[in-house]
């Protein structure tokens, strides 16, 4: 992700799609998701709070690698 030409390598306007799919929409699924199956207390916080989290370096690499979207992986 270091070797992007900046940090909003992909422009402003799909960095903030990216941020409110990250930080609203997953943990909002996440939340409809639990509920469904009836997850209460603290694995229900815990699994919200791992929804919010960001999605590691591996999947970035597989799209450095396949040339799918890295950039916009990486503002992700």
């Amino acid at each position: 992700m270091a070797s992007q030409p900046s940090i909003l390598a992909c422009g402003t306007q799909m960095a903030v799609v990216a941020i409110v799919l990250k930080f609203i929409a997953r943990p909002a699924l996440m939340v409809a998701s639990c509920l469904a199956i009836g997850l209460r207390g603290k694995l229900f916080k815990v699994a919200i709070v791992q929804a919010a989290l960001p999605q590691g370096i591996v999947p970035f690499v597989f799209a450095k690698q396949y040339n799918v979207h890295p950039a916009l992986l990486g503002t992700g």
